[in-house]
């Protein structure tokens, strides 16, 4: 089921959701590149760059919904959050205080580079964290450094991300049949990934540009 609505308007029942994967709006460094030509840091092509925005509809904090994912998310599930390192601390320090346990700081080798004026940027990172008692996850033997390609040229979301990556997180920790659920889904990533392995999804999107592209990509049910 995805809803093109804010996440915060929801009425999804407590503890009924099995896992969360998303990658939440948050404000990048400001400034952009003057440098390097091109791509979506080019504060020359992309104005909102220059106060740390990518697109409309991020400037929410992670106070403001970390507590409503804890809410409906089980005992012993996880939530995978997706990051910059600039915002780590803040997603960490709000996290803790919604009443999450930090698991583990993940790994995205990207395989190219994000254009910086002190070091290119190849990597993203995933805050893992956990409610209640602990779980281990389904392939326990795993790194925590994921090489996963980007996808390079033209992308349906500005900040899209791999299925596959999302599929490695939704395959460690939940099993086919459970819900998994992303507050900002953007294009639909995890929802895709999530259907293709036998699980229920629950998404939100505001941006009803990038929630019709969802929709087309993951075929689920859209409630009126």
């Amino acid at each position: 089921m995805i809803y093109n609505a804010d996440f915060l308007t929801n009425d999804i029942p407590s503890e009924s959701v099995d896992l969360v994967v998303t990658d939440p709006p948050y404000k990048i460094g400001g400034g952009g590149c003057t440098t390097i030509k091109g791509g979506i840091f080019d504060k020359r092509l992309n104005s909102n760059v220059t106060d740390g925005t990518l697109f409309n509809n991020n400037g929410i904090e992670f106070t403001a919904w970390l507590p409503e994912i804890y809410r409906v998310l089980k005992n012993g599930t996880h939530a995978y959050i997706m990051c910059n390192g600039r915002n780590i601390a803040a997603l960490q320090d709000a996290a803790e205080q919604a009443g999450f346990t930090f698991q583990n700081l993940l790994i995205w080798d990207k395989g190219n580079v994000t254009p910086n004026r002190y070091y290119m940027q190849r990597c993203e990172f995933i805050l893992m964290l956990r409610k209640g008692k602990a779980r281990t996850i389904n392939y326990p033997g795993m790194s925590n450094l994921f090489s996963v390609p980007n996808k390079i040229g033209k992308r349906l979301h500005p900040t899209e991300k791999p299925v596959g990556l999302m599929e490695i997180f939704i395959q460690n920790s939940s099993n086919a049949g459970d819900t998994v659920l992303d507050p900002f889904m953007g294009a639909g990533s995890t929802g895709v990934a999530s259907v293709q392995l036998g699980r229920h999804f629950i998404g939100f999107e505001i941006d009803e540009r990038y929630f019709d592209i969802a929709r087309g990509r993951i075929g689920v049910n859209v409630p009126q």
